[in-house]
């Protein structure tokens, strides 16, 4: 059984962050120990995991078992609710990994599923399956979107040194890059635009590109920035004084961006539920004095630098935060963060 649910949420993780502001899910049905059909959410308004895994097993399903991560939903939304589909089909038995804490499902699923006569076992790699969900559950609990900072910095804790542009190994940079795809947005400064230029895709065709934020309160972007000009992303300029003429895939959203809590405000407004904050010391550590960071991932080298500091300087994080993982990437360190008590690393 362990086995099925664990297929399950390895269909979950592999869609991570292409199914905002909906939780990505997975899904197994088996019967006789063979996989008759499986299936993820691949995209908001998609046919949730239960269907597709449904569909693919066809007539198959009757009698069978069903593993999902995630309670299913018993409401209609976009989509009809996956417990009439699951009736529908014969379904024998269900397993979920863990109760939705979504106040729209809430144990109403597994409760019409078993009202119905299924039996449904709840928990099954349920520590699991919390870890993954909890980001999503936090966000709409706080009303904010879920805040990751990622950090590229030496041993001693210099993230810039003014003469070399990459700190960190290309294994550590490619990781991080595939960071940018587990999130709705990732957040620069304007700082970090005007001194790199960065284009912040995911410089590979593997599911949707995030949306492009940058901050910048006084309007300092120039027209030739890489983020007006390249016509690709979705981007969001953050600006008190929009003095630049905005490319189609530019928003300029104007408003008042003292505090990043105004920035979050903002944000959640337009729909997105996770940030992954990249840009400089001086927004990430605004972030992170505002108690608004919920993940770290940083990228550590075995160097030791002369340059400007990191988060070192600016909070202690140990106070704030849990270290959860630990793990070599190509000649540098990865070491993953979560706020203490949250135990919201959607990684293991």
């Amino acid at each position: 059984m362990n086995n099925r649910m664990h297929q399950a949420m390895q269909l979950a993780r592999m869609l991570d962050g292409q199914t905002s502001p909906n939780p990505s899910v997975g899904c197994v049905i088996t019967k006789h120990g063979k996989v008759f059909g499986f299936g993820a959410h691949r995209f908001a308004g998609g046919p949730h995991a239960e269907v597709e895994a449904l569909n693919m097993a066809g007539e198959a399903a009757r009698g069978a078992d069903l593993y999902v991560t995630l309670e299913p939903c018993n409401h209609h939304g976009k989509t009809p609710p996956c417990t009439e589909a699951i009736l529908a089909a014969g379904i024998k038995r269900v397993f979920v990994a863990t109760e939705d804490r979504h106040a729209i499902v809430a144990g109403q699923g597994i409760k019409r599923l078993r009202d119905a006569g299924l039996t449904v076992e709840v928990g099954l790699l349920e520590d699991e399956a919390v870890r993954f969900y909890t980001p999503f559950w936090q966000s709409l609990k706080r009303n904010r979107p879920n805040v990751t900072v990622k950090v590229a910095q030496s041993l001693n804790g210099i993230v810039t040194t003014g003469e070399q542009r990459f700190i960190t190994s290309l294994a550590a940079r490619e990781a991080g890059r595939e960071l940018r795809a587990t999130h709705d947005a990732i957040l620069v400064g304007s700082e970090t635009v005007l001194v790199d230029d960065p284009a912040l895709t995911l410089r590979t065709e593997a599911g949707p590109e995030p949306i492009r934020i940058v901050v910048d309160r006084r309007g300092r972007l120039p027209e030739t920035a890489q983020i007006f000009r390249d016509g690709l992303n979705t981007t969001y300029w953050l600006t008190e004084q929009p003095r630049v003429s905005a490319q189609s895939n530019v928003t300029a959203l104007v408003g008042t961006y003292a505090t990043p809590e105004q920035i979050l405000e903002t944000l959640y407004a337009q729909g997105i539920h996770s940030v992954l904050i990249e840009g400089g010391p001086t927004i990430q550590s605004a972030f992170l004095e505002a108690d608004l960071v919920d993940r770290l991932e940083v990228y550590q080298a075995p160097s030791v630098l002369k340059g400007m500091p990191g988060l070192a300087s600016a909070v202690e994080i140990e106070d704030r935060f849990d270290l959860t993982a630990v793990a070599p990437i190509g000649q540098d360190v990865h070491l993953r963060y979560a706020r203490k008590g949250d135990g919201s690393c959607s990684q293991d």
